[in-house]
């Protein structure tokens, strides 16, 4: 009876042996459809896109700037009068004066010595050489001319923008008949960027204008910052100057 029993174990544990193990499910299906899915996931889930204007560099865009030249400062003098009034004492004040104005209202500009070391290649979008005439009594005036050199024709509409204002602010004649050539032959016209408007002014004469040039000195800087203005302005249509 024990063997018989231990004969159906034997043959038990024989067929069990012999019957085939059973497999178990195969992992990697599963895991290309999770790859699939996520792949899915990235191209069509929201997100958080780079803000692409915030990356890129603003742009920049200066304001025009203007070169003021304060007659004969740090060269002499200029004209001198016998009560001892210089045109160096009109002409900082005054050219520091526009430049003051002219950065109030945005621009860019610098006041420049007579023979500033900048001149050779100067480019600026306008450039204005500030002066007053000798110490004659009977003169009075103001006269402005335009750079004969590169472009001509936008030096002498600085030239007729600033006469008119100046006039205006003023209430002086233009005085073309003491035109000299230190004024058309002005010694900066040869030196900054033939691509810069350029003009010279004479404020006035030291005698017989000395009140306005002095104690009105207000309305002679006006006269100039709104020519300035009226040139740069890209609207600018002005008239012709005297």
């Amino acid at each position: 009876m024990a063997r018989t029993i231990s004969r159906k174990s034997n043959t038990s544990q024989r067929n069990s042996r012999q019957q085939p193990a059973q497999r178990r499910p195969a992992r990697w299906p599963w895991l290309i459809v999770l790859a699939l899915l996520g792949v899915m996931s990235y191209f069509t889930l929201p997100r958080d896109k780079p803000n692409s204007r915030a990356a890129a560099p603003a742009p920049t865009t200066e304001a025009p700037l203007i070169g003021i030249v304060a007659g004969h400062w740090q060269n002499d003098s200029g004209a001198t009068c016998d009560d001892g009034l210089r045109e160096v004492d009109i002409t900082l004040p005054v050219a520091r004066a526009v430049a003051a104005a002219l950065q109030e209202r945005g621009y860019r500009a610098e006041v420049l010595p007579e023979f500033a070391d900048q001149l050779p290649g100067y480019r600026a979008d306008a450039f204005l050489s500030i002066h007053v005439d000798s110490c004659i009594p009977g003169l009075s005036g103001y006269k402005i001319v335009g750079s004969s050199q590169g472009v001509a024709d936008e030096s002498k509409r600085l030239a007729d923008c600033i006469s008119r204002s100046y006039a205006a602010a003023t209430g002086l004649g233009f005085d073309e008949n003491t035109i000299t050539p230190a004024m058309t032959q002005y010694h900066a016209f040869d030196h900054i960027d033939p691509h810069t408007p350029a003009a010279i002014i004479e404020l006035g004469f030291l005698a017989d204008d000395a009140s306005l040039l002095i104690d009105h000195q207000d309305r002679v800087v006006q006269g100039i910052v709104d020519g300035l203005v009226e040139f740069l302005s890209p609207q600018s249509t002005p008239t012709p100057g005297p």
